[in-house]
């Protein structure tokens, strides 16, 4: 599953690794990553599900 950035449409796949994983009860690991235009982007099971910021000025 490709999952991309909703500000900018990177896909999440294409960053290197997580910034922070941690596991949460009911929903398995959840995922932060800093997207490539500067959103944070939460992922649950490799899929985008909330995003955070704004993008870096210039960028996407």
């Amino acid at each position: 599953m490709i999952s991309r950035c909703p500000a900018c449409g990177w896909p999440s796949a294409e960053h290197v690794r997580p910034v922070s994983s941690h596991p949460v009860s009911s929903h398995g690991v959840v995922d932060y990553l800093r997207c490539v235009c500067g959103v944070w982007l939460v992922l649950e099971q490799g899929r985008v599900v909330a995003a955070a910021g704004r993008r870096a000025p210039g960028v996407g």
